[in-house]
């Protein structure tokens, strides 16, 4: 059953098959948690909206439309779930946590300041970069797959990469990211 592919696997939960569903989870779970810790910056949080992405996706498995990859359904259903979580909060508390749990966790290397940094620098973009510097770094999704995921246009996605990248440098910068360089 591993071997099928994802559109044969959801044909078969929509007609019953839940253990079709497992393999779906297990395919996806680590790669949407991963990018819902990156979104949220909790990891309780994180694993609690996994878990309330898979509920929905079996829930809705019926409307999915198999002209698309299920892996663009459930990613971009994730995107607007962990979009949603974030609107809901007070974004500079979600700020203000991770330069505290930045300054107030201890540092063995440059790599991890430079890592925590990064990290940093990524949460404070604006949801739509966001979503699209995740995609594309931290997914390895091409221009391509990420029009597909997000349902943003291929010359917009483009667009808002480079201004992510731009709006990163500068953040970067800014923190001492490229002194030791």
């Amino acid at each position: 059953m591993i071997d099928k592919d994802d559109n044969e696997l959801v044909y078969e939960v929509i007609h019953g098959s839940t253990s079709s569903f497992e393999v779906l989870i297990d395919r996806y779970q680590k790669t949407i948690f991963n990018m819902m810790l990156r979104m949220v910056n909790d990891t309780e949080t994180a694993k609690d909206l996994t878990q309330d992405l898979f509920v929905q996706a079996y829930e809705k498995l019926g409307g999915f439309n198999f002209r698309f990859r299920f892996f663009s359904w459930i990613y971009r259903m994730a995107l607007n779930k962990a979009i949603d979580w974030n609107r809901k909060r007070k974004p500079t508390c979600r700020l203000e946590l991770a330069d505290s749990q930045l300054s107030d966790t201890p540092v063995s290397n440059d790599s991890e300041i430079r890592s925590n940094l990064l990290q940093v620098a990524v949460l404070r973009l604006n949801p739509k970069y966001r979503a699209l510097v995740l995609l594309k770094y931290y997914c390895d999704l091409s221009y391509e797959e990420i029009q597909e995921t997000t349902g943003v246009p291929l010359k917009k996605v483009r667009s808002r990469l480079f201004i992510a990248r731009e709006m990163l440098r500068k953040e970067l910068i800014v923190n001492g990211f490229f002194e030791n360089e």
